[in-house]
């Protein structure tokens, strides 16, 4: 009788390969799912069992390419694999609308950005912060389809490279253990084990399952003992976090917030610094800059301050005010720091990765370690936000400020003329370097006066003689004029923002003061070309001069607002400095007079009611002022440039999932491409196998009579006969009848086909000695109608 070809055989196995790495592969890669999952708090079982169906049906599509023409299986396979990339970051838990070429670099960004912070998160990750969450279920997905590619991976000889495959697999199981430390380990232990070796060697169980069976049993048992003591620690044995920490770059970007007045000098290279979640966009302060010590203003420090109770930096009647107190969340990125950065007042800091407390200046927080990339916090934040009429009716300020510091200045004396102590009532042989000029708030008729710190003196009267014999004495004329016309403490805001907007130009590079001449001064009256630090400290120091309680603000402009990511990318390119000016019945109040046109996308004044969708605060122009902030360039109060990340180069719009499902078009071009792929594969693959039958039907009978045989155990030796196979199925004569049949289509004159019967005969036959899925054998072996 004829055979099969030697190729079509397979070996005598139990399964044959490509089954029973496909079942080996789904029982380890499912243990490995579940463990994985422990890695992220609340991911369902069914998302990590999706991995694994996922890695299934590519590696099924990888051995469908073995049946393509070899000219063609070389695409066929680099397509499945790409597909299966595509499918597996497809049902990791990702959004969609990253796999659009146009979003690729968010993708690498972000998953490299939530690598790195796994060196400082605590695992099972339960934080805020989107990124460490999916890179986690990239990984897991991502890991499962290539043990699967790898261990379907056509090659010359055998079927794929499944000790490559077990590593991968391995790494999926236990990475959780040695992590997050094991539970149930014998059990544990004992699955790893047995699957392990299934995976191994189901593909090389002999025909008699037996013996094979037991040494299987036997092998996962030895293994199942050392592997369950590795799973039995009662901590982690692998220091992930020193393992994350080692992707981040090595030049995390510091910050310092002193205010020099010469060229910027800070990093300026577009880097993403942090991320914020919040309902309006603030500026997201890092420091108070309080102290003016006449050249430049400065951290006072916590013992000039009075404790840490925050409700001193606000309002009586704060609590009654509502829609003031919001809550945001924080992520750091690259960038390391100890100041608990956000907006307005801090009332209270939870949820954060490093521990943090009060500061020592009221409503300030700080870390007890550096903040660094994938740190993150949740801070409650009380921030005014006036409407303009509520602004414009404000006219008390100053009367119940807690810190007289934001009504003083600090006043160097000229070379030359400064004062004897005799002068000023004291005693010493030492000329007067500075003094300090307390000034009376809006309002208040009373004389500023003048302390000497050096002889413990106090002048009044004397405040008009000691700008005269100082750098500041055309600063102070100045405030005088604007103060003149202004009736109430937001008159002469809008005065100083005035005169600040008229003929000044922002400048990182700006032109060095005259010797002798104060940074401020000189800008406010001769180069008049400066920063942010420029603006903020000559509106502050005039705002004090007018008897307006003024402070710098140093930290971050609200930087860019991303729709997909519901957050505040804020850049090393938004670090910035502002004002805040005190209103006894408001609080503190921000004010930017930096011009718009600057790199920190900032905001001017908080003034009226924020807009929907994304409120904001309002400008100088809103309140009836002059100066730069015109609604004309506006939207909503907001800048046109804080409604998208520039350095993205793409607005909200279009970061927008695409219409479909929110799906992009392309995405579904892609899915139909793979299905019509696989279902071409499928086609050729069928045809070439229809092709290397026998053309006839007798000998189609025969070749699968030779298989049926061989599938079920009891291969056929060279040369055996039709007639010796009757002899040894003689006990059933319903399968000899199967036989007989064959023999007469083969050999003679009329041929007949097997009947119903005589088929269902022969295979009980076949399942007889093969145990209890004898049966099942037989059914796959020799099924009901003849291929």
């Amino acid at each position: 009788m004829s055979t099969v070809p030697p190729h079509e055989r397979g070996p005598d196995a139990l399964v044959p390969v490509w089954v029973a790495r496909l079942i080996g592969f789904v029982a380890l890669a499912s243990l490995g799912a579940l463990e994985w999952q422990r890695l992220v708090f609340g991911l369902s079982s069914a998302r990590a069992l999706l991995w694994v169906a996922a890695a299934t049906l590519s590696a099924a599509a990888l051995l469908a390419c073995e049946r393509v023409a070899r000219r063609r299986r070389v695409a066929a396979t680099i397509g499945v694999a790409v597909g299966a990339v595509l499918l597996a970051l497809a049902v990791s838990g990702l959004d969609l609308t990253y796999l659009g070429p146009r979003n690729w670099n968010d993708l690498i960004d972000g998953l490299g950005t939530g690598a790195q912070a796994l060196g400082t998160v605590r695992l099972p990750y339960d934080g805020p912060e989107p990124w460490p969450e999916l890179a986690l279920e990239v990984a897991g997905s991502l890991l499962l389809t290539v043990a699967a590619l790898v261990a379907c991976w056509p090659r010359a000889r055998g079927r794929g490279y499944p000790f490559l495959a077990l590593i991968a697999l391995l790494v999926a199981v236990i990475s959780p253990v040695v992590s997050l430390g094991g539970t149930r380990p014998l059990m544990l232990g004992a699955a790893i084990a047995a699957l392990t070796v299934v995976f191994l060697w189901l593909e090389r169980l002999p025909l008699r399952p037996g013996l094979g069976v037991a040494l299987l049993l036997g092998v996962a048992l030895a293994g199942a003992l050392p592997l369950a003591a590795v799973a039995d620690r009662g901590e982690p044995w692998f220091d992930y976090k020193s393992f994350a920490e080692g992707l981040g770059p090595d030049d995390p970007v510091r910050f310092s917030w002193s205010q020099q007045y010469g060229p910027i000098d800070w990093p300026r290279e577009g880097n993403e610094v942090m991320r914020v979640k919040s309902p309006k966009p603030y500026y997201w302060k890092a420091a108070n800059l309080d102290h003016f010590d006449g050249n430049a203003f400065t951290d006072a420090g916590p013992l000039l301050r009075g404790g840490t109770d925050p409700a001193t930096e606000l309002r009586d009647d704060w609590r009654n005010v509502p829609g003031q107190l919001n809550q945001i969340e924080v992520s750091i990125r690259r960038m390391r720091t100890r100041d608990v950065i956000a907006p307005g007042t801090i009332m209270k800091v939870s949820g954060e990765t490093e521990p943090a407390s009060p500061s020592g200046e009221p409503g300030r927080w700080t870390a007890g370690t550096e903040l660094r990339r994938g740190d993150s916090y949740t801070a409650q934040v009380y921030v005014p936000t006036p409407q303009a009429g509520d602004v414009r009716q404000a006219d008390r300020t100053g009367f119940r400020l807690r810190n007289d510091e934001d009504l003083e200045m600090t006043v160097p004396f000229l070379r030359g003329r400064r004062p004897t102590p005799q002068a000023v009532g004291g005693v010493g042989h030492r000329r007067i370097r500075s003094a300090v000029v307390h000034f009376r708030p809006f309002g208040d008729d009373g004389q500023p006066f003048v302390t000497y710190p050096a002889v413990h003196r106090s002048r009044f009267g004397a405040v008009a003689r000691t700008f005269r014999a100082s750098p500041y004495e055309r600063t102070w004329l100045l405030a005088k004029r604007l103060r003149r016309d202004a009736e109430t403490p937001f008159d002469y805001i809008l005065a100083v923002n005035a005169y600040l907007q008229d003929g000044f130009t922002y400048s990182e590079r700006p032109a060095a003061p005259a010797p002798g001449r104060a940074p401020l001064d000189a800008f406010l009256f001769d180069t008049k070309e400066g920063y942010c630090q420029h603006f903020a400290g000559a509106m502050a120091l005039l705002l004090r001069m007018g008897g307006v309680p003024a402070r710098v603000a140093t930290g971050f402009s609200p930087g860019g607002y991303s729709k997909r990511h519901d957050a505040w990318i804020v850049r090393d390119t938004d670090a910035h400095a502002w004002v805040e000016a005190w209103y006894d019945e408001l609080g503190w109040v921000t004010y930017d007079p930096t011009p718009d046109l600057t790199p920190a996308r900032s905001q001017i004044a908080a003034l009226e009611a924020p807009p929907a969708p994304i409120p904001a605060t309002p400008t100088f122009g809103d309140a009836g002022g002059g100066g730069a902030g015109s609604n004309a360039r506006r939207l909503g109060g907001v800048r046109p440039d804080l409604l998208f990340d520039p350095q993205r180069k793409t607005d909200a719009a279009s970061t927008a999932p695409a219409a479909g499902g929110g799906v992009a078009w392309w995405l579904w071009g892609l899915v139909v491409l793979a299905v019509a792929s696989l279902a071409i594969v499928a086609v050729i693959a069928t045809r070439r196998r229809r092709a290397r039958l026998p053309v006839s039907p007798r000998d189609r009978a025969v070749a699968e009579l030779e298989a049926a045989l061989r599938r079920a155990g009891r291969p056929l030796t060279t040369g055996t006969t039709l007639r010796q196979l009757e002899q040894r199925f003689g006990a059933s004569a319903d399968a000899t009848g199967y036989l007989r049949a064959l023999s007469a289509t083969r050999y003679g004159a009329t041929p007949r086909a097997p009947t119903p019967v005589e088929r269902r005969a022969l295979r009980r036959e076949l399942a007889q000695g093969l145990g209890p899925i004898g049966r099942l054998r037989a059914f796959w072996a020799l099924p009901p109608r003849p291929r």
